[in-house]
């Protein structure tokens, strides 16, 4: 049974482990397309905002075109951490969530045949402890009748 539980507690490791392990491969891609996407955007955005803000100076006032520039800049940015934010875990994920549920499943009905084994052991400890106190009281009466007798 030992050799059992240290079985299940070893595959909720591992299966903790490997959820652990593409989460940071997830989050390291977040990261990474989200810098792709700011540099990107600031590139663009500059050389952007020079062709059009003189394309709007034309048409418009420097405060107006140099507004209208700042929307575009800002939704832009918007689209690019919109797309970061969506990387998912992929499908290997579910599968490794499935046992690591299982082992837990498992590791949480052996601790309940541990703990009841346990609570069997102190009742008897009890009932023990209990009798040894019956003893204690009878011990000297015993000592009586075998003093008295031997008179």
């Amino acid at each position: 049974m030992n050799r059992e539980l240290s079985n299940k507690i070893n595959l909720l490791l591992r299966s903790e482990k490997a959820m652990l392990k593409l989460e940071m491969r997830r989050r390291s891609r977040q990261v990474i397309l989200a810098a792709i996407g700011v540099i990107a955007v600031l590139a663009a955005l500059f050389m952007l905002n020079v062709t059009m803000y003189l394309y709007l100076v034309e048409s418009y006032t420097p405060l107006y075109a140099a507004m209208a520039l700042t929307g575009i800049d800002m939704l832009v940015a918007i689209l690019f951490f919109i797309v970061a934010m969506r990387q998912s875990l992929g499908s290997e994920a579910e599968a490794v969530h499935e046992i690591r549920e299982y082992a837990r499943k498992e590791l949480r009905g052996e601790f309940e045949s541990l703990e009841e084994k346990t609570v069997e052991i102190r009742e008897s400890f009890a009932k023990l402890s209990s009798g040894f106190s019956v003893v204690k009281a009878v011990v000297p009466l015993v000592k009586m009748f075998v003093k008295r007798n031997e008179k």
